[in-house]
């Protein structure tokens, strides 16, 4: 496992005091017993009464008492196993241990590699990404894009079988509807070998969404069940916009999410005690000016931060946040700015996962070049996170005294020692002289990232899928269409 022995040694920051954290969690009791929230699900409405909630069932209005919402959170888990078709590569998802990363999911739209045209996102880009992915070093798993030329009804079933075939990293999803995701269950079931291989190491996670403000529509309800029967873990990402589907304040707009999202937990964890969360506090704010919501911007940095603290201090649940993310249209300097502001923010808070690598213009768009950059700015955050280690001779008592006042240690043994374990060796930054650099072509950062991508799209090739199981997926992909299609 890549992460099995890393962990946080640099302190966390806090954007709430203790007090702070209880009456965000208290306000969030308060509307969900007061305010409550609208489950569009009949089996979920009749679970959430037996369970002590009040229904209507006409209006589908819910509210939970308090103590209904302090007794399922205590049954969420607090470490999660993401599993991979390649053992080598499994992740574990906790508290104390360095995060993990993955792109953006959800895009439709790319920038060409080779002319940097805005166009649809085709099957042969999709193929291009998951393989980039499966060989860059700070990508730890895998999120979906779609391909315009694939069919709409069981387009997600189909990226899935493309993803299984060109990455043995964990993959993750998000299904279209109820019926899709049985198949897709079924698909990660072939890959894991058995249902309950699955539940010990699930090679599959999903994410779903409440819509804000307060609504679980039947496909998010059908999420948590089926997820907490296969004991798949799920990211529940709550995205309400500051101004528009949720208060302006910050305080109120986070608030929400957390109010969001502790709905979820009572309905994951009545269906399926134990069921495997994660909490995706993913905060946006409207631009006032233009009314577009804003992905990049440093309020929604600070209640990402916010989220970490409450996942971290007060729920002891596994934390997605977005890390390298922005408005910009291009991988230019606004969205380095962006992306390194929310991405170091979000990891000294605490996050356990960073989400949106690859993802520019509020995600709608995916662009080689920033993926290649953005596994720069998760390797430099890792480093951070891991401290600086003052242990055995990482002081360097000895050293100094060898080397004595006037000489240098660039021969010295301890050098030689740690000249890698103390370093991160960036794969883009330039930091040749001006000479070299200029007998190199006076390559910008967006050139040496395209050429990297096309190095790695040439020589990495995924560990292939066994036969065996390859054909086990066509087929469920071709009964999928069939089943799809005939309703």
């Amino acid at each position: 496992m890549k992460n099995k022995a890393t962990s946080i040694k640099c302190d966390y920051i806090r954007m709430f005091s203790k007090e702070e954290i209880e009456a965000v969690h208290k306000a969030s009791l308060t509307i969900l017993e007061k305010t409550g929230v609208l489950v569009k699900h009949e089996e979920g409405l009749h679970m959430l009464e037996a369970a002590g909630a009040s229904v209507d069932h006409e209006t589908q209005h819910v509210t939970m008492p308090e103590e209904l919402v302090e007794r399922c959170l205590a049954t969420v888990p607090s470490k999660i196993i993401l599993a991979a078709r390649d053992p080598e590569k499994d992740l574990v998802i906790e508290h104390g241990r360095l995060p993990v990363a993955r792109n953006g999911g959800g895009s439709d739209y790319t920038l060409d590699l080779d002319t940097g045209e805005f166009r649809p996102l085709y099957t042969d880009d999709l193929k291009d990404y998951i393989r980039l992915m499966d060989g860059l070093e700070y990508i730890d798993f895998v999120a979906p894009v779609y391909a315009h030329d694939l069919p709409v009804v069981g387009r997600d079933i189909r990226v899935l079988e493309l993803m299984f075939a060109n990455t043995s990293k964990h993959v993750h999803m998000r299904a279209f509807s109820k019926q899709s995701l049985e198949f897709i269950l079924q698909m990660a079931t072939v890959v894991a070998g058995s249902k309950e291989s699955l539940k010990q190491r699930p090679v599959l996670s999903l994410l779903e969404a409440p819509v804000s403000p307060l609504t679980y529509l039947d496909v998010t309800v059908d999420a948590l069940f089926l997820c907490g029967e296969y004991g798949i873990p799920l990211e529940l990402c709550c995205m309400p916009i500051a101004g528009g589907t949720g208060p302006i304040t910050l305080g109120g707009n986070m608030m929400l999410a957390n109010a969001e999202f502790l709905a979820g937990v009572v309905i994951s964890q009545l269906a399926n005690p134990r069921a495997p969360l994660e909490y995706a506090p993913r905060c946006m704010i409207m631009d006032m000016k233009t009314t577009v919501g804003l992905t990049g911007s440093i309020e929604g940095a600070m209640m990402a931060a916010a989220g970490a603290q409450m996942a971290r201090e007060k729920y002891n649940i596994p934390i997605s946040l977005h890390g390298p993310w922005t408005d910009s249209m291009l991988p230019d300097g606004q969205s380095g700015l962006e992306r390194a502001n929310f991405a170091f923010l979000a990891g000294l808070a605490g996050t356990n996962v960073f989400s949106g690598a690859g993802m520019i213009e509020q995600g709608k768009t995916f662009s080689h070049v920033q993926l290649a950059v953005d596994d720069d700015i998760l390797g430099m955050i890792r480093l951070v996170l891991g401290g600086i280690s003052t242990g055995g001779d990482c002081l360097a008592v000895e050293a100094i005294d060898r080397v004595g006042p006037g000489g240098n240690f660039l021969v010295d043994e301890l050098t030689l020692k740690y000249l890698r374990a103390e370093r991160f060796f960036p794969k883009l930054m330039e930091r040749r002289t001006r000479e070299t650099w200029e007998a190199m072509g006076s390559k910008d950062l967006r050139e040496r990232a395209k050429d990297r991508v096309k190095q790695i799209l040439t020589d990495h090739e995924p560990t292939p899928l066994d036969d065996t199981i390859a054909k086990e997926l066509a087929s469920l992909v071709q009964t999928s269409e069939e089943a799809l299609t005939s309703d």
